[in-house]
């Protein structure tokens, strides 16, 4: 009796055995969808933020302490090269300036009544000179009284828009004294700092694409014109200029614009971002073998872009990497593989 017991258990200890086996080798096979990896043409990008400037800017200003006689600009006016914007009291500088200019009138006149007396020898060669240096002397001081004058006439040094308006008709102003900002707005630069690991890879004519707040969903063109000639010891960064073409108007000074710097075009093993599997610090894929199981693959990633993902290490031509159906798949599980749609 003793003897039939102990066999039972043991025919069931041995089916049971059996049955687990059964089910770890002999289940289902998981089905993935597969992608074979290839060399792409790859045209990485560099990401940074910028901020927009004028080509030129400048912030118009008194030159002397006087009263505004007239200001003619509006805030936000289109304005020419040489536009009048501001005109300062001139009262006595251009009484200065008829004085002078009186007083050389006069001098002109004896230097014109000396020079033909000498030329019949009724005067001395030296009274004449005496006379041309007073008349020398009285047309500087006409250039001077002039140059006051002008300083008290305020111009747009290039064509462009103003900004707000700072002053009013009537108030006195120190020298110095903002009036108004000056922008040309049809020609702006972006500046914006490059990882100094990156400047092999930098050069003038190099195309840009910028997207700013006031132009959500827009991405407008741009080229990289200047690279600075040294690094910031701070940040380890330099910085890059690109032109932007502001033709629809929709940059100003000072805004924030994202850059993209597209680089120039290589060859890369490049899979979807959704095969790529990332546990604590480990980095991998799951590939599909020839004889239809799966294995995990580290691999080590560079850059990323519209879902896809640079291959460095890791990986070789025409291998096939699942895309899906990763969640649970272990190495050495059978694997029913579906192509990927193109």
């Amino acid at each position: 009796m003793r003897f039939v017991l102990m066999a039972s258990v043991l025919l069931m200890t041995a089916c049971s055995s059996g049955d687990v086996g059964s089910g770890k080798e002999g289940g289902p096979p998981a089905t993935v969808t597969v992608v074979r990896v290839a060399p792409e043409t790859w045209s990485d990008r560099i990401q940074a933020i910028g901020t927009a400037k004028a080509r030129d800017s400048v912030v118009i200003a008194a030159k002397q302490s006087e009263r505004i006689a007239a200001v003619r600009f509006e805030s936000g006016q289109r304005v020419a090269k040489g536009q009048v914007l501001v005109e300062l009291d001139a009262g006595t500088v251009k009484a200065e300036l008829a004085e002078a200019q009186a007083n050389l009138n006069d001098l002109n006149a004896q230097v014109a009544r000396l020079q033909n007396l000498q030329s019949r020898q009724l005067v001395a060669k030296s009274q004449l000179d005496t006379v041309m240096a007073s008349r020398n002397a009285a047309r500087a001081r006409v250039q001077a009284a002039q140059e006051r004058l002008n300083d008290r006439i305020i111009r747009a040094p290039f064509s462009g828009v103003l900004g707000l308006r700072q002053v009013s008709q009537g108030q006195f102003v120190n020298a110095g004294a903002v009036m108004v900002n000056l922008d040309d707005l049809d020609h702006l630069w972006v500046d914006f700092p490059v990882p100094e690991s990156l400047l092999p890879q930098l050069k003038t004519g190099m195309t840009l694409e910028l997207q700013a707040d006031a132009a959500p969903g827009q991405t407008l063109p741009a080229r990289v014109v200047g690279i600075d000639s040294r690094v910031d010891v701070a940040t380890r960064a330099i910085m890059v200029r690109g032109a932007i073409d502001n033709a629809a108007g929709l940059v100003r000074p000072g805004m924030l614009m994202r850059v993209s710097l597209q680089q120039e075009a290589v060859q890369a093993l490049v899979v979807p971002e959704l095969a790529v599997q990332q546990v604590g610090n480990r980095t991998f894929v799951f590939v599909a073998n020839t004889d239809g199981t799966a294995a995990s693959r580290d691999i080590r990633i560079g850059s990323r872009h519209l879902g896809k993902a640079v291959v460095l290490e890791g990986l070789k031509s025409g291998e096939n990497v699942v895309l899906d159906g990763t969640s649970k798949l272990r190495d050495g599980q059978k694997l029913k593989v579906v192509p990927a749609t193109p």
